[in-house]
């Protein structure tokens, strides 16, 4: 997702002018660029720490010199480099779309014939790369774009060209270990065999969600890699013989590219015009709609001591251009002075309205537990005390169906805001989003976890504070006290009051009745203070939902 330049960036690396930050990795910074032609690029900058390494300098011009021999229809060109610069730098064909690892991590795994036209475009794009002698030994979902017309393999920043000059590397393990090879792993000599093991574990992961060999300590990973067997559940059936032929540990026993190529070709549906779902595919169109906003934005572009001159956009894009104007809606509250509606706004709302009958329902339980409480320790006839648990039920079952209500509104509310502030800060989260959602059902198991969420969707969404890199979070932290004080009291809460008091029987001698008397425990009397309790919490939950809100809807329309 694009982002604007920050102070300090370069505006022009060689012949082309940068417009936008579109992401950075272990190397360096990659910016969106534009060529004296017009052309989209993507430039990746090297960091100042690395560019002073003389020996990384040579190695980053050996990389730079195999990754031009690539070409194909599913890899990223590489159209021009220095490699002699201040900064080194490298330019590419910018493909607008998101990482495949970004689009399941954010939406879930891919259909079957995604994934079959997946594989079938990977493996005709690693037979390019191998057909120039070059290994790509970092094939994962980070480094796949999923574009419109098919995915696209990109950085080649670890590749080795297989010549005698790589046989001195073989030695060295680079890629990451999730989805490397066994031989690479044992860094052991590597041929485009060991791609094809990343090619299936970069399916399996494209079907399930997860590696086939788990997550953990880099050793533990690689030990699996090496020496276990790969998890496949999950994965599609007409899938998962080729994913198990792809991830033999022995190279020799794994299929080539073509035997690959045939097999996913099968799955896929003929003549297909869309590959996505059509989620994803929205998602395309704004990385590339966000893409010309940049570009052709005249606010954020630069020429020297004044404004950049761009080019109008090409005559395709007229339609993408149209998309990135504003919602009507937020038109409307616009001319009445009001805050743009932001993605959660519905559920924002829908919380607003099922806190405040939540809310109600309390107070009311607690003034009748009141008004109960004052004719404590009297004589009643059995009927009247039938009427007090008739009524006090009924107040219950209110407050139960509503704090369902609640609570499946709160789980939308908070897995919506979580995804937005992935969007404000992409990969930065420690949690994918289901989590949001899973975290509050497993409090014993990890009672901060729904907090840890929290916090991280607070920095995300917040402005830098006056001492720090987020604003003051005492409203956060206060709505976690008083939301733990709810749980850990649940059990008394949500018992039905009545069973707390204490009944004595006693038939009277004049009218020869029974009657009933009935005394409040202290569980009674805590019970109603917990009903009061609601009210400041609900109180602070709502100027949290609030605040949040407001807080991204500025954050994404700045």
């Amino acid at each position: 997702m694009a982002s604007p330049l920050r102070d300090g960036d370069a505006p022009q690396m060689g012949p082309y002018r940068l417009h936008a930050r579109l992401g950075g990795g272990g190397m360096g910074q990659v910016f969106l660029g534009r060529s004296p032609g017009g052309r989209l690029v993507a430039v990746k900058v090297v960091r100042p720490e690395l560019a002073d390494d003389a020996d990384f300098r040579r190695r980053f011009a050996s990389e730079v010199e195999a990754a031009r021999k690539v070409g194909g229809f599913y890899t990223a060109q590489v159209v021009d480099a220095d490699t002699d610069a201040a900064q080194p730098w490298l330019a590419t064909a910018y493909i607008p779309g998101l990482s495949l690892h970004q689009a399941v991590d954010e939406h879930g795994p891919l259909p079957l014939e995604s994934v079959a036209v997946l594989g079938s475009g990977l493996a005709e794009g690693l037979a390019a790369v191998h057909a120039c002698e070059v290994v790509h030994r970092d094939l994962k979902p980070a480094n796949v774009i999923l574009a419109e017309d098919g995915p696209r393999l990109i950085d080649f920043g670890i590749a080795r060209a297989l010549d005698a000059t790589s046989h001195t590397q073989t030695s060295t393990v680079l890629g990451t270990a999730a989805f490397m090879s066994p031989e690479q792993a044992m860094a052991q000599e590597i041929g485009p065999p060991s791609d094809v093991f990343s090619l299936g574990c970069v399916l399996a992961f494209a079907s399930t969600g997860r590696s086939p060999f788990g997550t953990g300590p880099v050793h533990a990973v690689v030990f699996r890699v090496v020496h276990a067997d790969p998890d496949l559940h999950g994965v599609p059936a007409p899938l998962a013989a080729l994913v198990t032929a792809c991830l033999a540990k022995d190279p020799a026993a794994r299929p080539s590219l073509e035997q690959v190529l045939t097999h996913l070709t099968a799955l896929a549906s003929p003549d297909q015009g869309r590959w996505l779902p059509e989620a994803l595919t929205q998602v395309i169109t704004e990385h590339r709609t966000l893409a010309l906003t940049a570009l052709h934005d005249p606010a954020t572009a630069t020429d020297g001591g004044g404004p950049r001159t761009t080019a109008p956009p090409p005559p395709g894009h007229a339609g993408q251009a149209r998309a990135s104007q504003p919602l009507l809606v937020n038109e409307r509250r616009h001319l009445r002075g009001g805050e743009p509606l932001h993605p959660a706004t519905g559920y924002q709302i829908a919380a607003y309205v099922l806190l405040a009958l939540f809310t109600l329902v309390s107070v009311s339980t607690a003034v009748y537990q009141l008004d109960v409480a004052d004719d404590a320790g009297r004589w009643y006839e059995l009927d009247t005390y039938d009427e007090i648990e008739t009524v006090s039920t009924i107040m219950w079952v209110a407050q139960v169906v509503s704090g369902l209500g609640l609570t499946a509104c709160w789980l939308l509310w908070f897995l919506r805001v979580r995804v937005v502030a992935e969007r404000l800060a992409p990969g930065r989260l420690r949690y994918r989003p289901s989590m949001a959602v899973y975290g509050w059902f497993i409090p014993i198991g990890n009672l901060w976890l729904p907090k840890q969420i929290a916090d991280d969707i607070w920095h995300a969404s917040s402005p830098p504070g006056r001492s720090g890199t987020t604003a003051p979070a005492g409203l956060l932290h206060t709505w976690w006290a008083l939301w733990l004080v709810t749980f850990l009291s649940w059990p008394l809460f949500w018992i039905e009051w009545t069973t707390l008091l204490t009944t004595q029987y006693e038939r009277r001698t004049d009218d020869d009745t029974l009657g009933q008397m009935y005394e409040f425990t202290p569980g009674a009397w805590a019970n109603l203070a917990l009903h009061l309790l609601v009210v400041p919490t609900a109180i602070v939950t709502a100027w949290l939902v609030r605040r949040l809100g407001s807080m991204q809807a500025a954050k994404l329309n700045s």
